[in-house]
């Protein structure tokens, strides 16, 4: 995954053809894309992603160079292709906050927090998690709206975990604390029940 600034205003030739992993890279919203130059390729994953969709990159007859329409289609499904899923772009910026996003939880409800992009399979916690901008509270404040969250496996089989360890690790110290005081309070709870009971049958 490549999480751009916000502030990037232009991006050069094959600036992440050799990126043969990346599969998650959406232009920031404020870039004109024809400041935006081929930057991908079929070596790149994401690409075949596009491909995917019925978006191609189409070459010249030598396979060498990608022909300026195709590659504005192609960067247009880069700015375009996570728009119906609005709390994962919102995940996914550079530049997000605990109150930006406890905001739009609170205008769109807590079932948010579970939504599944239909491209990558991810919950909004999946994105969080992998952005290395992410404040560890920010994670946190999606943990805890709905802790089953973080156990929902995405289309490559990982956990919102798996992508804290490797992107961000006060992201990740965030979720196993905020599950530790999860597993704490669920102990609580049961204690309390059960000497409610007995106190009931005495």
């Amino acid at each position: 995954a490549l999480f751009l600034p916000s502030t990037v205003k232009s991006i050069g030739n094959y600036a992440f053809v050799w990126c043969g992993s990346l599969r998650l890279l959406i232009l920031p919203h404020r870039i004109d894309l024809d400041n935006v130059k081929e930057i991908i390729s079929y070596r790149t994953a994401i690409c075949q992603i596009a491909d995917n969709t019925g978006v191609t990159i189409e070459y010249d007859e030598n396979n060498a160079i990608a022909n300026d329409e195709s590659n504005r289609r192609v960067n247009e499904w880069l700015f375009h292709h996570m728009d119906h899923a609005p709390f994962h772009k919102l995940c996914y910026n550079s530049s997000i906050t605990t109150k930006h996003l406890n905001a739009y939880i609170n205008e769109h409800g807590n079932d948010t927090a579970l939504d599944i992009d239909t491209i990558h399979g991810m919950t909004p916690l999946h994105m969080l998690s992998m952005n290395p901008h992410a404040p560890a509270d920010a994670i946190a404040a999606v943990l805890d709206v709905d802790v089953e969250v973080v156990f929902r496996l995405d289309g490559q089989g990982k956990i919102s975990l798996d992508y804290a360890r490797d992107y961000n690790v006060g992201g990740l110290v965030a979720l196993v604390n905020g599950l530790c005081n999860h597993l704490q309070s669920q102990k609580c709870s049961m204690i309390i029940h059960i000497s409610k009971r007995g106190r009931t049958g005495l």
